[in-house]
């Protein structure tokens, strides 16, 4: 071969090197500090009165919803917590509920309040979460017959 066809391979080669760097390095990036959220995500402010309304509304229908998170199994069990609005676990030490799994994503799932009831929402977490060994991808209702996976560790809701 010429030598202009071994540098150009050789180039290519170093391109693609350098690509590779460059998305493993972006991938490691985003799983330490988390995806930017867009303003569109966070929602709308809403005025002190209908807060105060709905926290009205809450408490009455409180009586029906579970108030703990139970970890069943995994190195934290017989761990309770408290639910509240909204529990985000994760590895991060910014999550409510901080699992020791090396099958935990730093952001990997969160349980929020609804008016119906509690869900389960998957935060884009590499291994998935799962309700009933059913891998989730959207919001999931939670119910106390309902058993969590989340990695090595299964979680349910008591009342």
């Amino acid at each position: 071969m010429s030598d202009l066809v071994v540098l150009a391979l050789k180039l290519l080669f170093l391109a693609l090197l350098w690509l590779f760097v460059l998305f493993v390095g972006n991938v490691i990036r985003t799983d330490i500090f988390g995806r930017k959220v867009a303003t569109n995500e966070v929602g709308e402010l809403q005025p002190v009165a209908e807060l105060r309304k709905q926290k009205k509304q809450r408490t009455r229908s409180d009586k029906k919803l579970p108030s703990a998170l139970r970890i069943t199994k995994g190195k934290q069990e017989g761990l309770t917590l408290p639910l509240g609005d909204a529990l985000k676990i994760g590895r991060s030490a910014d999550c409510q509920l901080v699992l020791d799994d090396d099958y935990v994503s730093t952001r990997h799932a969160q349980v929020i309040r609804t008016e119906a009831g509690y869900v389960v929402e998957d935060l884009g977490s590499t291994n998935g979460t799962y309700v009933n060994n059913e891998r989730i991808t959207t919001a999931t209702p939670f119910t106390t017959t309902d058993t969590l996976r989340i990695g090595r560790t299964l979680m349910v809701v008591d009342k």
